[in-house]
């Protein structure tokens, strides 16, 4: 049961639309992107998360799949699929219609802008989000680490959120050395603190990772192997941030 809690907490805030690391894109002439991450807890792979962007009439199209299995001796003691689309107008969330099967515990979110506010249906009931620019946990768009508050796709749930720029380090992803921006974000009640990075000189995303009850859930590109942090600094190697903060 905690474990199926501390993936939950991850997987609440991490299944909105992700872009990859450096040459991970696969560009059609229509100018559709596909993405494919491998998953790990700990250092074990559970699953994937794969994901479209496209654009249709000048809006941005995402198609989100998500596939997790967690096993023990052979057995599956935790399974986690998603499916999400979204429509994106004017860099912001114009609808989105989400279905997730938690380990057989049911979500749905269905969502619209509707003008002067953005109406979201869910199995507890229908309400108006209170916002000029709805987004998600849109890490392929930078702008929404200017957001106060972010929908979780999973649940509807409207979280307030703080970001914190973690400044410029290095990274290592199999041989090849990165210089990233860092971010983090957390939400102290749901249990939710994922850092993730940004190419420096592009801007673009390149990875994700949060510790939770002592676990670590990271999404790495398909084809790369492993990610290592050059810079970490030596308080964050001897106090991960899944204890409790000072």
């Amino acid at each position: 049961m905690q474990l199926k809690h501390s993936l939950l907490r991850i997987a609440a805030a991490c299944f909105a639309v992700m872009l990859v690391f450096a040459g991970q894109a696969q560009a059609s002439a229509t100018s559709s992107k596909e993405f494919r991450f491998r998953v790990l807890l700990n250092d074990d792979e559970i699953g994937t998360h794969n994901f479209r962007v496209s654009r249709e009439a000048g809006d941005e199209i995402v198609e989100i799949d998500a596939d997790f299995r967690v096993t023990f001796l052979g057995i599956t003691v935790y399974s986690y699929d998603h499916a999400n689309r979204e429509r994106w107008r004017n860099g912001c969330l114009d609808q989105i219609d989400s279905r997730t099967d938690d380990n057989g515990d049911k979500f749905a979110v269905d969502g619209k802008d509707r003008g002067e506010d953005f109406e979201v249906s869910t199995q507890d009931g229908q309400r108006q989000l209170d916002a000029n620019c709805v987004m998600t946990f849109a890490y392929w768009n930078r702008d929404y680490l200017s957001q106060t508050r972010l929908l979780n796709s999973q649940n509807g749930e409207f979280l307030e959120i703080e970001v914190e720029s973690g400044g410029l380090e290095r990274l290592r992803f199999d041989e090849q050395q990165v210089a990233a921006e860092r971010y983090r974000l957390r939400n102290r009640e749901r249990g939710i603190d994922i850092t993730v990075w940004y190419a420096a000189d592009t801007g673009r995303w390149l990875c994700l990772e949060s510790r939770v009850d002592g676990r670590v859930i990271r999404y790495l590109p398909e084809g790369v192997a492993t990610m290592a942090r050059l810079d970490q600094p030596v308080a964050e190697k001897l106090a991960p941030r899944d204890m409790v903060d000072p």
